[in-house]
């Protein structure tokens, strides 16, 4: 550094930095310090060690980087509903649930359910190779009925939830691996009836201890972080009728036994207690009935207990007064879980308000529920 670019500090002249007398200097307009104390938060570092601090930065703009930059990957995208309901439907028509007879006429296969409309059910091939084909064939058909869509992508299954590319540019559906036991495919409907998502439901008769029965038909760890989420199924619904009261439950499959039972009902089901409340809500109308007939588990369990209460907050949180009153719980002997259970058996329903619903559970269950209710102004607490 030239003498004349730098004036050395002194005791009249400290450091703006480490506010010393010596070793530090500064350019002769004092836009500039170079420290030899203090490299800390400086703007950047000299070959020698010092810390070089601007102060005035609009006169240092940062230098561009010397490399072009690499554009970040596009992120798979969820592929539009006209797509994944032509897949699931054509999936679900070549492996239909006729093809298993434990699908159909099992201890809760859909026969038991008092559900007939097998044709709407599928049966997942238990062989990977088998499953391959399909995933071949379904792929096949969505480049030849939306060539547009294909062209824009690098696939036609991109963003298709449980479809995916192996290393070898093969379309495969599910994981690799054959399974011992029949896989149910249950669909998820949009409001219009499209199939948005797809259940898989395990028919073993027993399974182990940390199995679970239930699972989506979405493999995100192999297709770029694509999942299906966890949608809500609409087994029936009519926007534009605010007389038909809405029946919420879990589980597409208790939707439709319900259904049967209630059809002057509009029935949604979400995957669970914790799941889509944002969907449920934007769903109802603060000028019909709601009735909910989640599994009887809420009494005991306090996890559930305190998810149904985020529920009842988040429906009257968007609705007036009024409609406290509009909102019940549907309740049925504890020694059946699910309303279809009761349904099927012919057990008596009852109908509780939420601050009955609220005296009824246990006690660990009320203090989860307490606060949540109290916020919402439900109960007196």
């Amino acid at each position: 550094m030239a003498s004349q670019s730098y004036k050395r500090v002194s005791r009249n002249r400290l450091c703006r930095i480490c506010r010393k007398s010596d070793w530090c200097s500064y350019t002769p307009d004092e836009k500039t310090s170079f420290c030899a104390r203090v490299v800390g938060k400086a703007d950047r570092v000299s070959r020698t060690g010092w810390g070089v601090f601007y102060h005035e930065k609009s006169l240092f703009p940062i230098e561009p980087f010397p490399f072009p930059r690499r554009a970040p990957p596009k992120r798979a995208e969820l592929s539009p509903l006209e797509i994944r309901d032509f897949a699931y439907r054509k999936l679900i028509e070549l492996a239909p649930a006729s093809d298993s007879k434990e699908i159909i006429d099992g201890e809760k296969g859909l026969r038991a359910r008092k559900i007939l409309d097998f044709e709407n059910y599928g049966s997942l091939p238990r062989k990977q190779a088998e499953r391959r084909e399909l995933a071949r064939e379904i792929r096949r058909l969505i480049n030849r009925k939306f060539p547009d869509f294909v062209r824009q992508q690098k696939s036609g299954i991109n963003g298709l939830p449980g479809f995916w590319l192996d290393k070898s540019g093969c379309a495969q559906v599910w994981l690799e691996k054959d399974y011992s036991c029949p896989m149910m495919l249950i669909p998820y409907r949009a409001p219009d009836g499209r199939v948005q998502a797809c259940q898989i439901r395990f028919m073993c008769r027993k399974m182990a201890s940390d199995s679970v029965r239930y699972v989506w038909l979405s493999t995100p760890d192999k297709s770029g972080d694509i999942s299906c989420g966890s949608p809500l199924h609409f087994a029936s619904y009519d926007a534009s009728s605010f007389d038909k009261p809405i029946l919420i439950t879990e589980g597409a499959l208790k939707a439709e036994t319900a259904l049967i039972f209630n059809k002057d009902f509009n029935v949604l089901a979400s995957a669970g207690v914790t799941c889509s409340h944002d969907e449920i809500t934007a769903a109802v109308s603060r000028f019909r009935s709601i009735f909910i007939a989640f599994d009887s588990d809420y009494y005991e369990n306090h996890y559930v207990a305190r998810a149904l209460a985020k529920l009842l907050s988040s429906l009257l949180a968007l609705q007036k007064a009024d409609f406290y009153n509009r909102i019940e719980i549907l309740t049925w002997n504890r020694k059946y879980k699910g309303i279809d259970d009761a349904l099927l058996k012919n057990i008596p329903i009852s109908r509780q308000t939420i601050f009955e619903w609220y005296k009824s559970i246990s006690e660990k269950c009320q203090n989860e529920a307490k606060e949540i209710l109290h916020k919402s102004l439900l109960v007196s607490v």
